[in-house]
């Protein structure tokens, strides 16, 4: 099943669309930290990075929440308290520490593997569903993102 057609999913189970609806707030904690974080930054390459991931996760939530409303559902439209909080502190820390970098980059790879978490718990609740496909393939994404903030942090610290 191609992503594209995630856009077409409908009749799932109450329980699935719970679950898509779980990810479409971890993911829009995501979007959130990764613009307020990309804010903060003065590093070009840190920055960039951040847009990047940002506007992919801009994307699955778009088409995720198609999803939701295709199922009769209206999606989530915010994030949760705990995003709020991973904000707030990355802002207090970011003004700490100058902006450096490194500073962002750890909180920001602490942020995706909340949401690789929040992934890694629905999954096995919808194997085998209609949407397990879809999920995977923004799993994939998700851990695409991390990978790339993990790597970053890993050669700034190297530095």
């Amino acid at each position: 099943m191609s992503i594209k057609s995630a856009e077409t999913i409908q009749n799932m189970t109450d329980e699935n669309v719970g679950h898509v609806q779980e990810l479409i707030r971890g993911l829009r904690d995501s979007i959130e930290y990764h613009h307020e974080a990309a804010e903060k930054v003065e590093d070009d390459n840190v920055k960039q990075l951040f847009t990047e991931i940002v506007n992919e996760r801009k994307t699955i939530v778009d088409t995720l929440s198609g999803m939701v409303a295709m199922n009769d559902e209206s999606p989530v439209d915010d994030g949760s308290w705990l995003g709020t909080m991973r904000k707030c502190w990355t802002t207090f820390r970011a003004g700490l520490n100058a902006g450096d970098p490194t500073v962002i980059l750890i909180e920001a790879e602490r942020a995706e593997d909340t949401i690789m978490a929040k992934f890694k718990s629905v999954l096995p609740k919808a194997a085998g569903s209609q949407i397990n496909d879809v999920l995977l393939q923004y799993f994939e994404k998700v851990k695409s993102g991390h990978d790339r903030v993990l790597a970053l942090r890993n050669a700034y610290q190297a530095a």
